[in-house]
């Protein structure tokens, strides 16, 4: 698995116990009992019940969830920083923490030791300007996914099955 796209998926493939209340809750709330005895009356199966009912109702967790993991693997640079050696297999966020790593280390240097031992003096690199600049470069494709799934997130809202 060293040195291979199977060693950044599979560590975190397995959801995690958040995404998992947050479903069950949401299944438990949302999803009203009574829609899924009428499903049963009419003689639909569980399954059929499952996929026509209650997937279709349940689009704005799985966008959520969806979000948050999407979000989840764009933001881990540990597993590369484990798992994976070669640099063209690493993810944006490794690059960027070896960039930062880099950037410490030339800031590190013309600080005190190389520039007093070569006798000059060395501008440092702008390290506040280069952090902000990753961090949009991080932040970005939240940004431009969040608006694709907000449409499910606000149908969530509006959405309703049992007037009562």
């Amino acid at each position: 698995m060293r040195d291979s796209f199977l060693a950044l998926i599979l560590p975190n493939l397995l959801m995690n116990g958040f995404n998992v209340i947050l479903m069950q809750t949401y299944f438990r709330t949302n999803i009203p009992e009574s829609l899924m005895e009428a499903a049963e009356i009419d003689g639909v199966g569980q399954a059929g019940a499952f996929f026509r009912i209650a997937l279709p109702l349940s689009l704005p967790i799985l966008a959520t969830v969806g979000l948050l993991q999407a979000t989840m693997y764009w933001n881990d640079w540990f597993n590369a920083m484990l798992y994976i050696s070669d640099t063209d297999l690493m993810g944006i966020q490794a690059v960027m923490n070896q960039m930062l790593n880099n950037l410490n280390f030339l800031s590190s240097l013309s600080q005190g030791g190389l520039s007093a031992a070569l006798g000059g003096t060395q501008a440092s690199p702008p390290t506040a300007t280069i952090r902000m600049a990753m961090a949009v470069v991080g932040i970005l494709p939240s940004v431009v996914i969040f608006p694709f799934a907000q449409k499910y997130l606000v149908r969530g809202l509006t959405l309703g099955g049992v007037k009562e």
